[in-house]
């Protein structure tokens, strides 16, 4: 026993320093080993260290010969778990002994035996000690207690009994006690433990404190006190343990004196060193958590990065002393050592100083060689975590020149050769990669992405080889995040003038035969541990990786899909068997996940639909509710209340959403058939003015977003919206920038809504512009039939535009030259003959394809190429028209352009195949009711062109069409149906005899 009573004898000495001098007490503890290995050795046979804790057997059941055979950390910590035994702490030796216990982690105060022996000794103590034990145990209450939970039954009394013992002496208080004690009640504040007439009398005093003690550890003492005293713990949850996780708010008082103690230090600022400087910066910073946490951008990992960043601020009545103390410091930056420099950054950025001189100061000497060959791992490590934040903040902010931030960007990328140059030298482990790469990696992600880092590709294989090399060790969540840099950075890019080099270095480059660099070595790896991630883990993977490789800009991707796509679809599947897991995913990632199986292009309507049911019933934000609603568009898929919702909330949005976005809603309504919740041909919520501004048209939309405008607002049939000819009077008369859209897809459509608009407000030149480029897209296109979709459907108002409402034109304006409209036929003859030799060759392919099977698309195929004028040979024709899928006609209703399709392809072959012609008539009289205007319009036409044909002919497929003509003829009678048609479309219904009332001279 007395071998333990001088143990704690002899770390008196070092935990007295430790508490006044920090940095001196990790050398000291350092130290205990010998001493205790000493101790041991000294200890004989193995006496009895003291009674029995409890009935667990501990320590004192092993003889201290074995304990010599333990490590010296296990070693301390049973000799630690004796002290509750009575006799072992004594009045004597109690202050410093229960600072030991704590620095050992063994002062437990839920432990009642401990607090049983505290109580004994402390009044027998002197006032010293009994300060020491005060403030100690303060610091584990308020260390290892919840504020929000009830204390230990014993520990109230006990810390109330010890308040009443030092009242009685406190005028006797030295001032480094009167500090400690000062501390100490603060602690016990929170838990309603702190008795009100010591707290007064202590609080008094800290300003004539401050004028009577010199020593600047002292004075960092009394300002941490009262800037922690300004301070009252908030729950961070319900499930909240001790000091981590728990929130802070500032509280009253303390204002006068926390100003009186900051002058006064500031005015002795000259005698502190340079480690005392950074203390003081740490003693009155505050832990306040901001109501509204600061977030800029959508980047899952920057939103996830910015929320690990603990908010950091001073109080008002030390911000000049914060000035000061930086200023002071800057003077000093040449004598700091590194481990000072890499400190400071990190205050410097956590306190949202970036703007003061100190900063850039610090990042000019972080850029010297032999400042940055001194720092440890953790270090530069913490370096780049400071500067990527700050760099971040910064494209938001604007506090640094262009100049500075540039500069920034090349320290951080010499910070990360230097880590990564350390990690290779020394071999790097799993350990590391976790606690240096893959930090810096997050910190970094999204400027590298943004390019406002630039990290040239040797370096970023060196860094990609170690993480790669331990990719098996991480955590899961880590694997996921390297997985997502190593394809969002482009490290699978592999750049020519990199090959060489690369070829020299092969051998280091390469671990188990795989190329760092190769796509498929990182794709085996993800597929080897698909097992160990979760569900979000496997959802950013996917999500990630699939924006990358199916980038949307044009030259973007340098990746091969069919290198990557097998690894997507495994992890498609996965997510899919977990489906019941998504409902607890945040909404962002399965808006996300829903585009990703888009750009996929998964056919299987299953898949979005379970996705889009846990949407639906969500509250989305407006841009998620733009992404779910342009993969219903995009796949034809039913979401009524998500359209409903998008009409309805048309005004707010008119508000929140930028012009390009404003311009995607338009086209995904048109694509998704909301002209059903809208009113014709003029909705007030999409009026010029109310959603799409004269400004927004002219100057901030691009020729894309002008087209998806234009077209959408045909789809919904807005045609008196003088949004219309802002549009074609604005952005869509630059015809020369027609040329650089690369999608068929759009430019087809865009020429099929030019055409069913008035013809007085489209010039002919402009569609024969996006003709001339249509024309040069289609043979590169690999979407042929989607392309030519919308365009075959209105190909008729293409062909005849010249000789539809002639009489309007000549009323309205001169009429076209003899050369524009020849040059104008031209051009569609062209385009109709190019489209016709595509189509014909696709349809003799697919006729004879061994894996042909009956199918409802076939007929939209078919439909095409009889619009273009494709003549197939009787075998080939034959053969697709008994591969059209008659059982499953029903589907076609989903959009009834579909069902027209059929009707095209059923008067083509009503001779050929009868059969299915009858099938699909009956069908569409069946389901009349369920065409729109549009599509009524064009069952005209079509019946009225087949019975043109038939001539006298009496036979039952006639007879049919005969009736589904008068059914057409019947319901655009009706003047509400009449009122949803175009002039132009009104014009070809009254070619064809469709629509018996005259053109009407005003625009409709």
């Amino acid at each position: 026993m007395q071998k333990i009573v001088f143990f704690f004898y002899f770390i008196r000495f070092f935990v007295c320093y430790f508490f006044l001098f920090p940095d001196l007490f990790c050398f000291c503890f350092y130290r205990l080993r010998s001493f205790l290995v000493v101790t041991a050795e000294t200890g004989g046979g193995g006496g009895d260290l003291g009674g029995e804790v409890g009935e667990k057997k501990t320590s004192a059941s092993l003889p201290l010969r074995r304990m010599i055979h333990l490590h010296h950390a296990v070693r301390l910590r049973l000799l630690a778990q004796r002290v509750s035994a009575a006799g072992v702490i004594s009045p004597s030796n109690c202050g410093m002994s229960l600072h030991a216990l704590r620095q050992l982690g063994a002062c437990n105060v839920h432990d009642r035996e401990l607090l049983k022996r505290i109580d004994e000794v402390y009044r027998q103590a002197d006032l010293r000690s009994r300060a020491n034990m005060f403030h100690c145990l303060a610091c584990c209450v308020r260390e290892q207690c919840s504020v929000y939970k009830g204390l230990p039954e014993a520990l109230p009394p006990l810390i109330t009994s010890m308040q009443e013992s030092i009242l009685g002496d406190v005028d006797e208080l030295s001032p480094t006690e009167c500090i400690l004690v000062m501390e100490g009640v603060v602690k016990v504040t929170p838990y309603r433990c702190a008795t009100t007439h010591l707290a007064a009398i202590l609080r008094n005093r800290s300003t004539a404190l401050v004028a009577i003690v010199s020593n600047p550890v002292e004075l960092i003492g009394i300002a941490r006190i009262a800037v922690e005293a300004m301070q009252e713990a908030q729950p961070h949850s319900t499930e909240t343990d001790g000091g981590q996780g728990e929130e802070y708010r500032l509280r009253l008082g303390w204002s006068r004196e926390l100003r009186e103690i900051s002058e006064t230090i500031e005015s002795r600022l000259d005698s502190f060193g340079k480690q005392d400087l950074l203390t003081l910066v740490d003693a009155i910073t505050l832990r306040v958590t901001p109501e509204v946490e600061k977030t800029t951008g959508t980047g899952e990992d920057r939103l996830r990065k910015l929320g690990e960043w603990p908010s950091r601020d001073v109080p008002e009545e030390c911000r000049s002393l914060l000035l000061r103390v930086l200023s002071s410091t800057r003077q000093r930056l040449t004598v700091l050592s590194p481990s000072q420099l890499s400190a400071w950054l990190l205050r410097v950025v956590h306190l949202h100083q970036q703007h003061h001189p100190i900063f850039m100061s610090i990042v000019q000497r972080l850029g010297e060689q032999h400042v940055r060959s001194s720092m440890s791992a953790s270090q530069l490590s913490r370096c780049i975590d400071s500067l990527g934040e700050t760099i971040l903040i910064c494209h938001e902010e604007n506090f640094l020149s262009l100049t500075d931030l540039q500069f920034v960007s090349s320290v951080v990328t010499k910070l990360l050769e230097t880590l990564v140059h350390i990690l290779e030298k020394d071999g790097g482990s799993s350990e590391d990669c976790s606690a240096y790469l893959v930090p810096a990696m997050l910190s970094l992600s999204e400027e590298v992405v943004a390019g406002n880092v630039e990290i040239l590709h040797p370096l970023m294989e060196r860094f990609f080889l170690i993480l790669y090399r331990h990719f098996g060790k991480l955590a899961p969540r880590e694997r996921a995040d390297v997985v997502t840099a190593v394809f969002l950075w482009g490290l699978l890019n592999k750049k020519p003038e990199h090959q060489q080099e690369r070829q020299r270095d092969a051998g280091a480059l390469k671990m188990n035969g795989n190329d760092v660099c190769s796509p498929d070595a990182w794709c085996k790896v993800v597929l080897n541990n698909m097992d160990s991630y979760s569900t979000l883990d496997a959802l950013q993977i996917m999500n990630e990786v699939t924006s990358a490789v199916y980038a949307e800009e044009a030259g973007a991707c340098a990746y091969s899909p069919l290198l990557v796509r097998p690894m997507l679809l495994r992890l498609h599947e996965r997510l899919q068997g977990s489906i019941g897991k998504l409902d607890g995913v945040p909404s962002s990632h399965l808006t996300r996940y829903l585009t990703s199986i888009s750009k996929l292009g998964l056919r299987r309507k299953a898949d979005y639909y379970c996705v889009l049911k846990i949407l639906q019933g969500r509250e989305l934000t407006d841009f998620e509710s733009l992404r779910v609603l342009g993969v219903v568009a995009r796949h034809h898929l039913r979401a009524v209340p998500l359209i409903t919702e998008t009409v309805r909330c048309i005004p707010s949005r008119a508000a929140s959403l930028h012009p390009k976005q404003k311009c995607l809603v338009l086209k995904y309504l048109g694509q998704v058939r909301a002209q059903r919740f809208v009113q014709v041909p003029h909705h007030p919520s999409l009026a010029f003015g109310a959603f799409l501004t004269r400004e927004e048209v002219v100057k901030e939309i691009s020729v894309l977003s002008a087209m998806f405008a234009f077209v959408g607002l045909v789809e919904l049939r807005q045609y008196e919206n003088q949004t219309i000819v802002c549009l074609l009077q604005g952005p869509l008369s630059r015809h020369d920038e027609f040329f650089d859209i690369h999608s068929a897809t759009s430019l087809s459509e865009f020429i099929a809504a030019l055409c069913r608009v008035d013809r007085r407000l489209v010039p002919t030149k402009m569609i024969q512009a996006v003709l001339n480029v249509v024309t040069s897209r289609l043979a590169t296109s690999r979407s042929f039939f989607v392309d030519m979709t919308d365009i075959s459907f209105w190909l008729r108002l293409v062909r005849e535009r010249s000789s539809l409402g002639a009489e309007v034109a000549a009323m309205d304006r001169q009429g076209e030259s003899e050369k524009e409209g020849a040059e104008y036929m031209t051009a569609v003859s062209n385009y109709v003959s190019v489209a016709a030799a595509i189509a014909k060759t696709r349809l003799m392919d697919i006729s004879g394809s061994d894996d042909l099977k009956t199918n409802t698309f076939l007929f939209n195929q078919m439909a095409i190429g009889y619009r273009l004028g494709v003549s197939l040979p009787p075998e080939a024709e034959e053969r697709l028209s008994c591969h059209l899928d008659t059982k499953h006609l029903p589907q076609l209703l989903s959009d009834p352009r579909q069902v027209i399709n059929a009707v095209t392809v059923a008067r083509q072959i009503r001779h050929l195949n009868p059969t299915v012609a009858k099938e699909v008539f009956h069908f569409v009289e069946r389901n009349v009711g369920s065409l729109g205007a549009q599509e009524a319009l064009l069952l005209g036409v079509e019946m009225t062109e087949s019975l043109s044909d038939a001539g006298e002919s009496k036979d039952q497929v006639v007879e049919m069409m005969h009736k589904l003509h008068a059914l057409a003829k019947q319901s655009l009678n009706d003047a509400r149906r009449l009122k949803k048609l175009s002039v132009q479309e009104v014009a070809l219904g009254a070619l064809y005899g469709v629509v018996e009332r005259p053109v009407s001279s005003t625009s409709r």
